[in-house]
């Protein structure tokens, strides 16, 4: 399928700490329609360098898959790609000694011909959002979630809970264990929205309160403006989130392969060998009556053909007298050859 989106919009912001520790791709104010590759990260660690995790994460996956020239996302290639980026933050680790322990939460979003695919590690969320719905969204990799799923506290309850900021997974190096929950999308269409976002941004607004920024009937910058203005408002940790809004979906033509094509030209001449049955049929028996017809026509036993009178026209000046000639005895009646040559000349 192929994908077009309208100008992706970011919000990126301190909120009440002293710094930023989430990072997003393309930065700020670089994202352009082309774009299909994006990311928001939560660096983790405070003093342990979370902002650098967070960056080297954005970098190190986009310049995987620039580097590899990924075109379309597999699991493989998004394990891969997060397999890369530990690396990196590894080797950043060991040269740079007061960084170990830095990590960071990940939300990846790429838009390819086959659809869309998301992958995420810890509470950084994306949402999948339709005519004012939510379609799907990720699920927090949380302790607080943990809970939930567990059934001993509520959702609602989560959202205070004191521990809700204790993630259980994070992209860092030396953990080549960690793995990314991957998710394909297959069903987009035009006025879809994908919204990327840290967990900044949900502490000033819920989903309820998302999809009613998401469904007003403004552009989407004036949305995203929206949004940041509830989390400088409301919002104690960084707020950073990407909305992509998808233009058009377009389905390729199906083309059959050759070996497909030629079963459908046999079952296409059987079909047509079927449809005429019933004519031919028909031809056959009509051959058959004129054939019946010409033969008994020319071997039918001819009838006897009766002798036409004949009229003798006579000139009135002449009279011809004819008188009746007695057979000598000498000649018998069987033996009168003159007669029957003359009747037969006259004929």
């Amino acid at each position: 399928m192929k994908i077009q989106i309208n100008q992706p919009v970011p919000v990126h912001g301190l909120g009440k700490r002293a710094n930023n520790e989430d990072n997003l791709f393309p930065p700020p104010g670089a994202a352009t329609t082309a774009d299909t590759l994006f990311m928001v990260c939560d660096g983790v660690g405070g003093s342990e360098k979370g902002e650098i995790a967070s960056d080297l994460a954005c970098r190190s996956l986009s310049t995987y898959y620039q580097r590899h020239r990924i075109t379309v996302s597999d699991d493989t290639a998004v394990h891969n790609a997060i397999a890369f980026a530990q690396a990196e933050m590894e080797r950043y680790g060991r040269e740079n000694p007061g960084s170990q322990g830095m990590a960071t939460t990940l939300t990846f979003l790429h838009l390819h011909e086959r659809g869309a695919t998301v992958a995420h590690i810890g509470d950084s969320r994306v949402y999948h959002v339709r005519n004012g719905k939510v379609l799907w969204c990720t699920r927090d990799h949380s302790y607080v979630n943990d809970l939930v799923k567990a059934g001993v506290i509520t959702e609602e309850q989560a959202r205070t809970h004191p521990r809700r900021n204790v993630i259980m997974r994070a992209l860092q190096g030396g953990d080549p264990g960690t793995q990314a929950d991957i998710h394909h999308i297959t069903d987009l269409a035009a006025g879809d929205y994908f919204f990327l976002c840290s967990d900044g941004i949900l502490e000033s607004l819920d989903e309820h309160a998302l999809l009613e920024v998401l469904s007003a009937p403004t552009s989407d910058h004036a949305k995203m403006e929206q949004v940041r203005k509830l989390c400088e408002q409301f919002s104690n940790d960084n707020f950073t989130a990407y909305l992509v809004p998808i233009q058009s979906v377009e389905m390729p033509m199906v083309e059959l392969l050759p070996s497909e094509a030629m079963a459908q030209k046999t079952v296409g001449k059987k079909d047509s060998a079927r449809k005429p049955f019933g004519t031919n049929v028909w031809i056959v028996f009509a051959v058959l009556m004129f054939s019946s017809g010409w033969y008994f026509w020319h071997h039918r036993t001819p009838e006897p053909v009766k002798p036409k009178p004949v009229q003798v026209a006579v000139a009135k000046d002449s009279v011809i007298v004819l008188h009746p000639v007695k057979p000598s005895k000498s000649v018998k009646q069987g033996k009168q050859k003159g007669h029957s040559k003359k009747d037969k000349k006259m004929r």
